[in-house]
């Protein structure tokens, strides 16, 4: 869900102020919270007038919304392949959600969640935006891929969507918590690789229909749903 800046008349927007004007909001929303970003404040880290700063944006929620979409278009995320064999999708899955994990848990994403969370009653709208271009895109494109491999023959989940939502969440356990707690620091990249290996692994034991075994990786042969493997 894009938020671009607001257009009006008058001479071209300058890109340069533009990109001073949303670092500046970020910093701030991480360093004070949303209620105590003002657009004021805004201005003056940014080095503009605050007239240039609702020339590019109505309101708060409105620049606010804005850093977010910008914040998640720096980061692009690997392709989801849908092929009819577990190999290459599998693997592509592995390198997407290690990246996954690997972003949500940075120390300032873990903490603008939490920020978010705690003002997403105050405002709804930017709540909305944060989720949808973020964790909503993730779970959207993983349910997606579910799908299509469910639809090719090589999968056979019920709910793609919720499987989606589960293997997100066996991707992360706990590892959020224990940060936003301070329990714990961010997980070593061996950590992620193993938790979301295990995760796939599990899925695949699951849901694989054992199709076309011949042209499927060793780790994932003759693998069946979990329903049928447990049957006599």
């Amino acid at each position: 869900m894009s938020v671009e800046p607001k257009r009006g008349r008058g001479r071209p927007r300058d890109p340069a102020k533009l990109e001073a004007i949303l670092d500046a909001a970020y910093n701030l929303f991480l360093d004070r919270g949303v209620a105590a970003t003002t657009m004021d404040l805004v201005a003056e880290r940014a080095g503009v007038s605050k007239m240039t700063v609702y020339a590019n944006f109505q309101d708060k929620p409105a620049l606010l919304a804005a850093v977010f979409d910008h914040t998640r278009k720096t980061v692009r995320l690997p392709d989801l392949p849908v092929e009819s064999n577990l190999n290459l999708p599998m693997k592509r899955l592995a390198e997407f959600g290690e990246l996954v994990v690997s972003i949500l848990t940075r120390p300032a994403v873990v903490r603008e969640t939490r920020l978010m969370a705690e003002c997403a009653a105050d405002q709804s709208r930017l709540a909305t935006v944060f989720y949808t271009a973020g964790r909503g895109e993730i779970l959207k494109r993983v349910a997606l891929f579910l799908k299509g491999l469910t639809e090719r023959g090589v999968l056979a989940i019920d709910d793609p969507e919720l499987a989606a939502d589960q293997l997100i969440g066996a991707w992360l356990g706990m590892t959020e918590l224990r940060q936003s707690l301070g329990v714990a620091g961010p997980p070593s990249s061996n950590a992620i690789a193993k938790r979301v290996r295990y995760a796939i692994d599990t899925l695949v034991r699951a849901w694989s229909t054992g199709a076309e075994p011949g042209r499927a990786d060793k780790k994932y042969k003759g693998a069946r749903s979990g329903r049928r493997a447990r049957s006599p």
